[in-house]
């Protein structure tokens, strides 16, 4: 193998562009495993917060716990949106009749 000296601004650029696309792959990667506070999983469920964290209690959510603080995996959510919803109480309508 022949080594031949490179110019260490080439080398440097060099580092740049291969930094920077990994950091834009990175970027695709962390939206769908972006992570959301109780709070803003339950406005985008549209939910309270007791049911979000009936939900967890129930097994239907996962939670992660990061120094301290829970979290929930937006990708997760939305594979679940549709199994959530489904077992969501009934709106009750007042003067209707329940049957």
């Amino acid at each position: 193998m022949i080594l031949t000296p490179v110019p260490i601004a080439d080398l440097m650029e060099q580092m740049r562009v291969i930094v920077r696309d990994e950091l834009k792959q990175q970027k695709v990667a962390d939206l769908s495993e972006k992570l959301m506070t109780a709070k803003e999983a339950a406005d985008l469920l549209r939910v309270s917060l007791v049911t979000l964290w009936q939900w967890e209690k129930d097994g239907r959510i996962s939670k992660y716990t990061l120094g301290g603080r829970t979290y929930f995996k937006y990708s997760e959510l939305m594979a679940n949106l549709n199994n959530l919803k489904r077992y969501s109480k009934p709106i009750m309508v007042r003067g209707a009749a329940a049957s």
